[in-house]
């Protein structure tokens, strides 16, 4: 039985068991009979509706359910000043050459704590130390530190984006008084950068690897804690760390878990679906102009809800925004074992999302302002399919151990409301 997910405004899922899911489109095409000639016209301008039926079984929690771990990004491709990548912020501030970036960065350090350290209240913490030379062992102890090897050959940025997880991936931390591999406490995967120019600007083509996520494997709020960014004074000489790489400024995105009945089930939805606010509404222009014209991320999205400052009532925060219905795929998988993927439908001019080119990650997350959240169907195609529920239905009969449900929902991809 697959478990369907309700998207909220605030990037919180509900999953759901779901017994049946039928997906309905009427494709609104007028059609005409030519007299005389036994022959039909028709007229299509690609008008149609599409709604989703789920039904299911709402039952009790067997364990704890909901949970996500909080995590961080570093992005090598990205400046924190008003420039096109990160390489050519530090080329404004002199350091002309991938080596003089290098010497700039000894030194520099990013201090935080996994979700683990933070529970079991031992004042443990992790440093992340750059070094160009003299590369000292790694620490484990009450402060780990873990040093990043810069000594060996760095051509570009992502060269050091790798330094950083070959030091990630191979140390160990304190965690309650022991020694634990860094991989147990996190897991770490890199990627390509928000800035697809940064090495072009090096001069050696597309990079891939610049972006890094670090994401607690322990599943509480407990890992929500700041990332801090510095300079240690006894290796690099000051505490200063000016134009640096853009990274989060704290691990986000940790929820603890909730053991839920059936009913208090019920109770969650009916209050998301009988007394919630759109918040002005959702406006993807994006949507409009399909593949035909790339808007600007400025103009890409509009939340009216921020605008009006209400994006954070709670009435607006648990409006459904999102249904993501999973299903497996050999199509899209880089092996012989199926992956799993959302169902998405096309908006907009000229786009396409055939089996073979739905290959985002199931349940994916966005980093935004350096901060990972899960991203608004409304905003973003292929994470989910946008919409609004349109019918909730729970039932119980005496003598049955759980509630059943039917669920009725309408995919649209432009919102206004209050």
């Amino acid at each position: 039985m697959p478990k369907i997910q309700l998207i909220r405004r605030d990037g919180r899922v509900i999953e759901l068991d779901a017994t049946g899911v039928a997906f309905d489109v009427q494709r609104g095409v007028q059609v005409w009979p030519i007299p005389v000639f036994g022959v039909r016209a028709a007229l299509d301008l690609n008008t149609n509706m599409m709604s989703i039926r789920v039904s299911g079984l709402i039952t009790d929690d067997t364990q704890t359910t909901g949970s996500n771990g909080a995590a961080a990004v570093l992005d090598l491709s990205a400046p924190t000043g008003l420039y096109d990548s990160w390489f050519k912020q530090q080329q404004a501030i002199g350091n002309t050459t991938i080596s003089a970036i290098v010497s700039a960065l000894h030194g520099k350090e990013f201090l935080f704590r996994s979700s683990t350290q933070v529970g079991a209240g031992a004042g443990e913490d992790i440093v992340l130390r750059f070094y160009a030379s003299s590369v000292p062992s790694a620490t484990v102890a009450t402060r780990s530190i873990i040093p990043v090897d810069l000594t060996g050959s760095i051509t570009d940025t992502e060269d050091i984006a790798d330094a950083i997880v070959t030091a990630l991936s191979g140390a160990s931390i304190y965690e309650n008084g022991s020694s634990t591999p860094f991989t147990t406490s996190f897991t770490v995967t890199q990627g390509a950068g928000q800035k697809a120019n940064s090495g072009a600007h090096q001069g050696v083509g597309t990079l891939t690897g610049e972006k890094i996520t670090i994401t607690n494997r322990t599943r509480s709020t407990n890992g929500n804690t700041p990332l801090s960014k510095r300079g240690d004074v006894t290796v690099s000489g000051s505490q200063d760390w000016t134009a640096s790489f853009t990274s989060s400024a704290a691990f986000t995105g940790g929820v603890s878990g909730s053991r839920l009945s059936k009913g208090d089930k019920v109770q969650d939805l009916l209050n998301m679906t009988v007394n919630a606010s759109p918040g002005g509404g959702l406006v993807s222009p994006q949507s409009f102009t399909g593949d035909l014209i790339e808007m600007p991320d400025s103009l890409s999205s509009f939340d009216v809800g921020k605008l009006l400052r209400i994006d954070q009532a709670e009435s607006v925060k648990k409006y459904i925004v999102g249904l993501r219905v999973p299903y497996e795929s050999t199509v899209t998988a880089t092996g012989l074992e199926e992956v799993v993927r959302q169902f998405t439908i096309p908006t907009g001019p000229g786009t396409d999302t055939s089996a073979e080119s739905n290959t985002t990650a199931f349940d994916p997350v966005d980093v935004i302002s350096g901060e990972a959240v899960r991203p608004n169907p409304f905003f973003r195609q292929g994470v989910a399919i946008s919409g609004v529920v349109t019918q909730f239905s729970p039932s119980y009969q005496a003598g049955d151990s759980v509630w059943s449900y039917e669920l009725g929902f309408s995919a649209v991809e432009q919102l206004l409301g209050i």
